[in-house]
């Protein structure tokens, strides 16, 4: 079976053995073709993608060099047709590790939807599993650039969605040391402080879960102007509200 991998390095594999795909160019036109889903990727596609603006003028030819190794080099059961000036990859959705992330996300969004947390998050752990590092290493160009980001932010998103139905499930205890890591190195995103808020409460540390609070407030304000969002502050008089109850029964 064939399987293609774009979170992490750009890989192609046959029964679990890598093929070489090629090329830093030959890795980026493989990433455009699987990332279209079934949709033809044009000369002129594959150009920006590769070059941006500055393109040679020889790209056409060149493009098509790059193309023809590929094949070579991946053998006939990758299916790249040609369409007219353009070129679509006919792989099986499952092939391709990006769609079934996104199909064990969206799974376990709808799981959690329905409060079904334990299957949230065994799906969403299956997913997260898929991430191999940085995604599209090995390729390079303009298009490389934008959705290396735009995967690092969905897989991302996901992992704080896997800590939220872990929470849900009464999983704090290991949450809060790979939260407050996070909490470090996103030190203005709320949602990880958030969890972390959550996870040192379902702890008892309601006293640390309110400096964290406060220490994010000083730094949203000092570099952006802005006051925590409406959840956090709701979350935050839930927490002192609770710490006053608690402190209030210990008497």
């Amino acid at each position: 079976m064939m399987t293609f991998s774009l979170l992490g390095p750009v890989r192609a594999g046959r029964d679990g053995q890598d093929l070489p795909v090629g090329s830093p160019q030959q890795r980026t036109i493989l990433a455009v073709l699987l990332l279209r889903e079934g949709m033809v990727a044009t000369v002129e596609d594959l150009s920006a993608a590769l070059w941006g603006e500055s393109r040679p003028r020889t790209a056409v030819s060149v493009l098509r060099t790059y193309v023809y190794r590929m094949r070579l080099r991946l053998g006939d059961d990758v299916d790249i047709r040609t369409y007219g000036d353009g070129y679509l990859l006919n792989v099986a959705p499952e092939a391709v590790d990006v769609r079934r992330f996104r199909r064990l996300t969206d799974q376990a969004r709808h799981a959690m939807g329905r409060g079904e947390y334990e299957e949230a998050f065994r799906d969403l752990r299956a997913a997260i599993a898929l991430d191999r590092g940085t995604p599209l290493a090995g390729a390079v160009g303009p298009f490389v650039e934008g959705q290396r980001h735009r995967l690092a932010e969905m897989v991302g998103t996901a992992r704080l969605d896997l800590y939220a139905a872990g929470l849900a499930l009464g999983r704090h205890g290991e949450a809060v040391a790979d939260l407050t890591a996070l909490a470090a190195e996103h030190p203005l995103w709320e949602r990880v402080h958030e969890l972390l808020m959550q996870a040192l409460c379902q702890g008892g540390r309601q006293a640390e879960a309110l400096l964290r609070y406060h220490a994010l407030r000083g730094r949203l304000a000092d570099a952006l102007g802005i006051d925590p969002s409406p959840t956090l502050q709701h979350l935050y008089r839930e927490i002192l509200l609770s710490d006053r109850v608690a402190a209030g029964a210990g008497r």
